[in-house]
């Protein structure tokens, strides 16, 4: 599909990409996912739009200790279709993308829990209409920020920690990720270092990408953002210290720390957005999550009349080069 959107003369105000819509506003952009997943799945278990939504994103496993029966051939196929209805939807709603990670574990043998898992955290999108993403105009030359957090030993059977974050540039949000780590973490502390490992190539990677399409960036430095006290300590010296175990190659952090291209910030875990990518999460606290990445959360009966544009001119990006200074 072909076609721009902008104020200028012949510009679309709207138009829809691989089922996303993404609409001009005056302050700049908006853009939505594309709502036939989420039909989908809520169709996959039989809800409705009345009916009672989950007040959390899901619930993490209790070890009953009792082995269960995997599903059978053609429950095992429907279940893996919602997941990958699910995990593709998660890309454009990120308090979904925990959820989705965490039901995708079971693919390959999926069982009875497996389907209360996933029953949960579609049950939580009936609660929603959608998620609005906003990037507002602001000016070039905007700082590269990652924030990280982890889980530290969620799995029940492996015990594998999760890292979880976002890319920010500016006040706009380019990346986020939820992935199982690969190491067995001994302590929390070791979690999030491997978090904010992970987080700062993620970060190397927006900034190469950005100069690679022409986009300018501020200062040299990333910004990472964790709320761990115990790994941004551990960062900010040299060798292993109590953590002997940790591979040398994963010190490279330290590196670039010592060399001035990494900062590291400690911020509350209440103002942590990567929370999202990492944890179940309360209905109040994923708005308030959300909004940290620039994400507006839509409630159902919100979505007809929202973003609507104030009367009076378009704001052109041009604008922008007149407010660089300010």
């Amino acid at each position: 599909m072909r076609g721009r959107i902008g104020d200028e003369k012949g510009d679309q105000e709207e138009m829809v990409v691989l089922g996303r819509t993404i609409k001009w506003c005056s302050w700049g952009l908006e853009y939505k996912a594309d709502p036939g997943h989420r039909e989908k799945l809520m169709k996959l278990f039989g809800f409705e739009e009345n009916t009672s939504g989950s007040a959390t994103t899901g619930e993490r496993e209790k070890d009953e200790g009792e082995e269960e029966e995997e599903l059978e051939r053609s429950e095992a196929k429907e279940y893996r279709g919602g997941v990958a209805l699910l995990n593709y939807y998660a890309q454009d709603c990120l308090e979904m993308q925990f959820p989705a990670k965490e039901s995708s574990r079971d693919m390959a043998k999926p069982k009875p829990r497996s389907w209360a898992k996933l029953k949960r955290a579609v049950r939580f999108l009936v609660g929603r209409k959608a998620v609005m993403w906003k990037f507002e105009l602001q000016a070039e030359g905007q700082e590269i920020t990652v924030v990280t957090d982890s889980a530290w030993g969620g799995s029940r059977e492996d015990r594998k920690s999760t890292s979880g974050g976002a890319v920010m540039y500016g006040k706009h949000c380019w990346r986020t990720w939820a992935t199982t780590q690969g190491a067995v973490a001994l302590s929390s502390a070791e979690a999030e270092f491997y978090a904010m490992a992970d987080g700062t190539l993620k970060g190397k990677w927006a900034r190469t990408l950005a100069t690679e399409v022409g986009v300018r960036v501020g200062e040299e430095k990333i910004v990472v953002k964790v709320d761990s006290e115990a790994a941004k300590s551990f960062v900010n010296r040299r060798g292993l210290g109590n953590m002997r175990h940790i591979e040398v190659r994963d010190l490279c952090l330290q590196e670039v720390i010592r060399k001035g291209k990494v900062k590291v910030i400690k911020i509350p875990g209440k103002e942590n957005p990567a929370d999202l990518m990492t944890k179940f999460l309360k209905k109040s606290e994923v708005i308030e999550r959300l909004a940290g990445l620039g994400i507006e959360w839509i409630e159902q009966e919100e979505l007809e009349g929202n973003g609507k544009e104030a009367k009076g001119e378009r704001k052109k990006w041009a604008d922008m080069e007149d407010e660089k200074g300010e």
